[in-house]
């Protein structure tokens, strides 16, 4: 399992749904996120492999370090450009490298890997607001919360101006 560090499980999690599943790879699906994902993106927050991939994500940073990530560039379809081609971001750098790899990719909805990217933003009084930074979400199996993760907001629907009683 390879995941960001700003990660927040909020539920269970049976990694036995994803053994009985077919493909190398276990990622979000992420198609109910808002911006939503480019065709040359998969998500990389969270990632689960089969043994005999894992190396592939495992060696992920020194993987990259010898590439031509100008390669991944190319394949970026035009109407993704600005003044000619931008560079490829962590989820297209992904999918480029699985691509690449011949991996098959299996996308679960948000309930069968319960997580999302979080903040923990302190306040001036000391005390913490969690809040959800990228928020994940899927069409099919989506993830529903508990009354505990209710009180987690979207980051970027915070009136920060207000919490920090800023002018």
């Amino acid at each position: 399992m390879f995941l960001r560090d700003d990660s927040l499980w909020l539920k269970e999690f049976d990694i036995r749904n994803l053994i009985a599943k077919g493909g190398d790879i276990f990622i979000p699906a992420c198609d109910a996120r808002d911006p939503p994902l480019q065709p040359s993106e998969i998500n990389d927050h969270i990632l689960v492999s089969r043994r005999d991939t894992a190396d592939v994500f495992g060696n992920y940073y020194s993987e990259l370090s010898k590439k031509d990530v100008k390669a991944c560039m190319k394949l970026l379809p035009d109407d993704l450009t600005k003044v000619g081609k931008r560079g490829c971001n962590s989820e297209m750098l992904l999918k480029w490298i699985v691509d690449e790899r011949n991996i098959t990719v299996t996308k679960l909805g948000q309930s069968k890997i319960p997580f999302q990217r979080s903040a923990n933003v302190k306040l001036p009084d000391g005390s913490n607001v969690p809040c959800f930074h990228k928020f994940c979400q899927s069409r099919k199996h989506p993830l529903t919360f508990t009354n505990e993760s209710n009180a987690i907001k979207i980051c970027k629907q915070i009136d920060w101006k207000k919490v920090f009683e800023i002018k």
